[in-house]
């Protein structure tokens, strides 16, 4: 799924394009509104009816971003998005203007706007999610998050949760994971950050040094910057806002790789349900 520095650039190339516009129409793929019928809520997490009152006639005044989601802030509430694992935002003037298949054929939830363009979310998997909020400081999700790993007490934050007595024994790549105790990090930069610093992906928290604790932190925030400056990075479905892909899969020296740099063969083991890739070699320790 997109991850911090995905979102970041969705974000980026999203927002000039569609502050101070207005909201003025919803409308809804066959797909989501049958599922809707049917009690599924599928994208869309709140009623259709009650999802297209809130929004329509709505100012974009805002578009920030939080962890792994966006959210709009309107004249009156918010509109909130996950992307789940393939979800994506265009503005267009035709959807025609949609060049990548996938995200054509995928198209799910269509704003139009007042200046005639439409904003469109696709999402191929459909695992994203969007909803309207009338306040956003009472959103679960914003509430657990850990703080942003840019933010000054970000690390002192990260240090305390491995401490704590419910997470002192998992896996560190499950709890890079967490977004409780890590803000923004998935799949990918979860295994960069083990294999550039060394560390199984295995260990648990209460086995690694202070100096290990912040060694990963500091690095993956380093990662996740420079992830950001390439415009994220590009496995499968990944694509910004006017249809461009990222560069960091091009910098990536672990994730999805057979062999490590140092020519060792990789091994790929599952940890919380995800992938794994590391080299027993490099990372024995």
């Amino acid at each position: 799924m997109p991850e911090l520095p995905e979102v970041e650039n969705i974000k980026i190339g999203l927002k000039p394009n569609v502050i101070n516009k207005k909201i003025l129409n919803v409308t809804y793929s066959n797909i989501i509104s049958e599922s809707h019928k049917n009690g599924k809520l599928a994208l869309v997490k709140d009623e259709l009816s009650y999802f297209s009152d809130n929004v329509i006639g709505k100012e974009i005044l805002d578009l920030e971003r939080r962890g792994k989601y966006v959210y709009f802030t309107l004249n009156e509430g918010y509109l909130v998005t996950h992307f789940g694992m393939t979800g994506a935002y265009f503005v267009v003037n035709d959807e025609r203007e949609i060049t990548n298949k996938n995200y054509y054929k995928h198209r799910h939830i269509i704003f139009e706007l007042s200046t005639g363009e439409k904003l469109v979310f696709s999402d191929i998997r459909r695992f994203g999610e969007l909803r309207y909020l009338d306040n956003i400081s009472n959103f679960k999700p914003f509430k657990n998050l850990a703080p942003e790993p840019f933010e000054n007490n970000s690390l002192d934050y990260f240090l305390a949760k491995l401490e704590e007595k419910k997470y002192k024994l998992q896996k560190i790549k499950a709890l890079l994971l967490e977004g409780n105790v890590f803000c923004g990090c998935g799949n990918i930069y979860a295994c960069e950050v083990l294999y550039r610093e060394k560390i199984n992906p295995e260990r648990t928290a209460d086995s690694l040094t202070l100096e290990e604790k912040k060694r990963i932190f500091e690095t993956l925030v380093e990662i996740l910057k420079f992830s950001i400056t390439q415009g994220g990075s590009t496995i499968s479905d990944y694509v910004h806002s006017d249809g461009g892909e990222g560069n960091m899969q091009n910098y990536l020296k672990i994730y999805g790789k057979k062999e490590c740099p140092l020519g060792h063969e990789t091994e790929n083991i599952i940890i919380k349900t995800r992938s794994t890739y590391f080299c027993p070699v490099c990372q024995k320790n």
